[in-house]
């Protein structure tokens, strides 16, 4: 929408606006309190030079539509805005009430132009927020989004709510042109607690357990064997593989490997972690092979309770893990045994 159309479309949705506030019978609303909302909520546009006789073309149509001027000679019109004149009223002749749409809003113009059309409930109603955060910037002359936060950070300040653009995919929303980075956020990912040997040459290991990440941390001081471990906090770690990412990334890292509990819920985090970052950011996981090979020779087994019980069909999900891990994991599904990651005691 542009020009007439633009300010017709306010003039009515902010008529609307004041007649629903008046009760649901009512249909006459003050002309000027009309137009001072929607000089008042687009004051920045309003400042052009052909913005009065936009205005003015705007209420000749508005009146030739389902409105009428009270009076409705426009001689008896006062003058009210720029050499503008404005009836004393506009009164409403529609035979229902309209149904509202997004047209009906009347939106920030930085906001505007970037909804190309039909949005669900959930996410009009956070563009409403969104947009009464924007005028509210605007009417106390600040910037928009003043610099650079954490996206719960932003969105606490727009939303009230600091989840609220936790699930905004990174595109933005289906018919809204709108990014994290459109609104000066960015995403940070959950932090990770991890040691750097400084040696990028070598691979990363993440781990799933806190003792081993220690033991790991230990070994790696006294003979370095990775650049990075990395504590995955057990099956969270699927949720990390952002940070992971950006780990590798600004430690110049380019492979990495993966070590947890030998039974099927462990392989399930790994495969899960894995498919998480090869789809999502192009980083192939494999399995620290050596380690696994210590954790058989070490024999270190365990009833299996219920880490042998999920339902994941390793076989067919798991053929990029090593024979030797996939062999191993039958024979103990099979002696309702597991090997928790803890029995690496000695490598």
């Amino acid at each position: 929408m542009n020009g007439v159309t633009t300010w017709l479309s306010r003039l009515e949705s902010t008529a609307h606006k004041h007649r629903r506030m008046a009760g649901k019978s009512a249909r006459t609303v003050k002309a000027q309190a009309v137009l001072e909302e929607v000089l008042r909520t687009h004051q920045q546009e309003s400042r052009s030079l052909d913005i009065p006789d936009l205005l003015r073309q705007a209420i000749k149509e508005l009146i030739a539509g389902d409105w009428r001027a009270q009076p409705k000679n426009e001689a008896k019109w006062q003058p009210y805005w720029r050499g503008l004149r404005l009836p004393s009223a506009f009164v409403y002749n529609g035979i229902s009430a309209p149904v509202k749409t997004a047209q009906e809003i009347a939106w920030h113009p930085w906001l505007a132009g970037r909804i190309t059309g039909p949005v669900t409930l959930q996410v009009k109603e956070r563009l409403q927020r969104l947009n009464a955060y924007l005028f509210r910037q605007t009417e106390r002359d600040k910037p928009l989004f003043p610099g650079t936060l954490g996206h719960r950070e932003r969105s606490l300040l727009i939303f009230s709510d600091e989840k609220a653009l936790d699930s905004m995919p990174a595109n933005g929303w289906k018919h809204v042109l709108l990014t994290l980075a459109d609104m000066g956020a960015i995403r940070r990912a959950p932090p990770l607690p991890y040691e750097t040997s400084g040696r990028p040459d070598l691979p990363a290991v993440i781990v799933e357990n806190s003792d081993v990440y220690y033991r790991l941390c230990q070994i790696n001081r006294d003979k370095t064997r990775w650049s990075l471990v990395v504590y995955g906090a057990g099956n969270k770690v699927s949720g990390q593989a952002e940070r992971v990412s950006q780990l590798l990334e600004s430690e110049q890292v380019t492979q990495l490997l993966y070590f947890g509990d030998l039974d099927v819920a462990g392989l399930k985090i790994a495969h899960q972690l894995r498919c998480k970052l090869l789809d999502d950011y192009g980083i192939s996981l494999q399995l620290d092979e050596s380690l696994y090979h210590a954790l058989i020779l070490n024999r270190l087994m365990t009833p299996e309770g219920n880490a042998n019980n999920e339902r994941f069909d390793f076989e067919v999900l798991c053929d990029w893990m090593p024979c030797f891990v996939i062999r191993k994991m039958k024979a103990l599904i099979a002696s309702h045994q597991r090997l928790p990651q803890e029995g690496v005691v000695d490598i």
